[in-house]
């Protein structure tokens, strides 16, 4: 079988000889031709899809180096004799724009920094890339944008991209990033005169065709960097999108695209302020209505009952304290609405015999939530909360 993507990586449409086809799953059939186009799942690289004689390729695999290529097509009848075959132009495209794309970026990071490059993964919106990094540099947004610099020279420069089976005379004068592999039938991708690497993958013609890349993010795996890009035609979009996002906040703040960073800092300085600000008003709004709580005698003690509109978690716990500590004997429960839920918190006094990790728990198997605690003190989260039926509910269990 000939690797026809090897050899004509720009043909889109050819015609072969069915050697084999074989029922699969689900109207399916595994189809082997004596020669294909279509490039299968490897080298990090996603497979082609497309068409054979106009019915859909679903997947396109090789189960070992120089196993046949198997085609999983949909088809409502076998197909045998000649047929066409149709790939997807803009899926190769764009696989073969982020694989150049990569190239030009390993490159870039190895004559740097001698970083290897170990694998590469193409997603559907973006691909990430594995260098060797022994601790020799440190992957920030400035050395991002250097090495984009340089992979923009690169495309700018339009070199030819090769992709070829050297000869071992060939071999020894090629500027192989990586040691020669001792595979026989070696294939090599090289980009103008200095970069040079074996590789399965289909690639663009020149590096102009690459149109741009763009690093998204980097992180540490298994002790290596994990690198995350885009490229192509994706890398076009990535900067439209984020080009329309800036002008649509410079109308918004009616700036120029130049003033939007500090208008946004501005304004999210001001609303952390405006939030300060509210979060103190709730907390005297509900210490104020803590102060009006007319508390419920009985010989275990005086229960406080109250719920604290726009209280959160720290405030309903800062009401227990001041209850608890002004009140010896004090049975306290406060609650807050949070969406469609209740935060209850429930503190005893001091010398407050009961428990109150008990005692929320019989409140909350009425009004239905989780929750627990300690003896003197307990959290949880209802999905209904009444506070005269709480005061009931807390008699009933004092008295049982």
């Amino acid at each position: 079988m000939i690797a026809l993507y090897h050899q004509f990586p720009e043909m889109r449409e050819f015609c072969e000889e069915v050697v084999s086809c074989e029922v699969a799953e689900n109207g399916c059939f595994k189809v082997i031709l004596n020669n294909t186009a279509f490039y299968p799942t490897g080298g990090g690289q996603p497979c082609d899809l497309g068409t054979l004689n106009g019915c859909p390729v679903l997947d396109v695999s090789e189960e070992y180096e120089g196993a046949p290529i198997v085609h999983l097509v949909k088809s409502d009848a076998p197909l045998n004799g000649k047929v066409t075959g149709v790939i997807d132009r803009e899926r190769r495209l764009d696989f073969m724009q982020q694989h150049s794309g990569q190239h030009l970026l390993s490159h870039c990071l190895y004559e740097r920094f001698r970083s290897y490059s170990l694998g590469l993964h193409i997603g559907a919106a973006d691909g990430y890339v594995d260098v060797v990094n022994d601790g020799s540099f440190t992957m920030t947004r400035e050395l991002a944008d250097e090495m984009e610099r340089e992979v923009t020279a690169w495309i700018a420069r339009n070199e030819p991209v090769r992709c070829f089976f050297p000869t071992d005379e060939e071999l020894e004068h090629l500027p192989l990033r990586k040691k020669k592999d001792e595979h026989e039938n070696l294939r090599v991708v090289c980009i103008g005169k200095d970069e040079a690497v074996a590789c399965c993958g289909t690639h663009v013609a020149t590096t102009g065709q690459v149109q741009m890349v763009h690093i998204l993010s980097w992180n540490q795996s298994h002790g290596n960097l994990r690198i995350f890009f885009v490229a192509g035609q994706r890398a076009v979009n990535y900067a439209l999108t984020r080009i329309g996002q800036a002008d649509a906040v410079a109308k918004l703040f009616s700036c120029g695209i130049q003033d939007v960073l500090p208008m946004v800092e501005k304004t999210k300085n001001q609303v952390a302020e405006l939030q300060r600000e509210l979060g103190n008003a709730k907390k005297e709004l509900a210490m104020g209505k803590l102060a009006q709580i007319a508390p419920i005698s009985t010989e275990k003690g005086e229960i406080y009952v109250a719920e604290l509109p726009g209280a959160d978690d720290k405030t309903l716990k800062d009401g227990i304290s001041a209850l608890t500590k002004s009140h010896s004997k004090a049975i306290c429960l406060l609650a807050a609405q949070a969406g469609e839920q209740f935060l209850l918190s429930m503190g005893l006094g001091k010398e407050s015999t009961e428990n109150a990790g008990t005692l929320l728990k019989g409140l909350l198997s009425v009004f239905g939530g989780k929750g627990g605690g300690r003896q003197d003190s307990a959290f949880g989260k209802s999905e209904r909360f009444d506070a005269e039926e709480a005061k009931a509910i807390l008699l009933s269990l004092l008295n049982a």
